[in-house]
């Protein structure tokens, strides 16, 4: 007797909640075990952390973006590519100018790693700043939508830096498996945040 297709579906839906339940539990493992590689087995290799960690690293939760043309930006987006993400409130100024071209000139240095690798601009003004960045877009999506939405990723990320000294104009590194993991402060050389990034992309072969 052959299953009718409902009960293929039923268990394809049930397949994809098990994969996704396992997936919540794994993904802290394996950002400690990114931690652990990054810094224990460099330690008095002349390997560094630049950024700042944040210990323990927190997955991402679902959030509810959207892209320039108002398509949907979900947590997915996020995934399986290492993620640079900065937050810009005030129109995408000159410290956002700045960081954004940071951001741009890191990627670029990653090479033939530049695929695993991208860029994004959060905003509650999606339209604006994609037309005013379309030069500067390679390897960059400007997703965002009303303040709700914003603070749906914004409120996820503050807390996951609870306990650390503020930080405004943060960039954020959220790693393949959607978990936010190091934060680069305005300040920092550009060339540092590289030599982490590297890094990171060369002891995983995730994303």
């Amino acid at each position: 007797m052959t299953e009718s297709e409902s009960e293929l579906k039923a268990r394809a839906v049930s397949r994809r909640k098990l994969l996704a339940l396992m997936g919540i539990y794994a993904a802290p493992l394996v950002a400690a075990w990114l931690w652990f590689a990054y810094v224990k087995n460099n330690q008095g290799a002349g390997v560094s952390v630049n950024g700042e960690l944040i210990q323990p690293a927190v997955p991402l939760q679902r959030f509810d973006l959207v892209d320039a043309q108002g398509v949907s930006w979900p947590l997915e987006a996020l995934q399986k590519k290492w993620s640079m993400v900065y937050f810009s409130e005030d129109g995408c100024k000159e410290a956002c100018e700045t960081s954004l071209h940071n951001m741009r000139q890191v990627r670029l240095s990653t090479g033939r790693r530049m695929d695993r690798v991208q860029r994004i601009l959060v905003t509650t003004d999606v339209q604006t700043m994609d037309g005013r960045l379309s030069q500067a877009a390679e390897g960059l999506s400007v997703v965002g939508g009303s303040v709700e939405q914003v603070l749906t990723l914004k409120q996820q990320i503050n807390t996951a830096q609870q306990g650390m000294s503020e930080c405004n104009n943060c960039i954020y590194l959220v790693d393949p498996f959607g978990n936010v993991m190091m934060r680069f402060s305005p300040e920092l050389d550009p060339a540092k945040m590289y030599k982490d990034l590297k890094h990171l992309l060369k002891v995983s072969r995730i994303g």
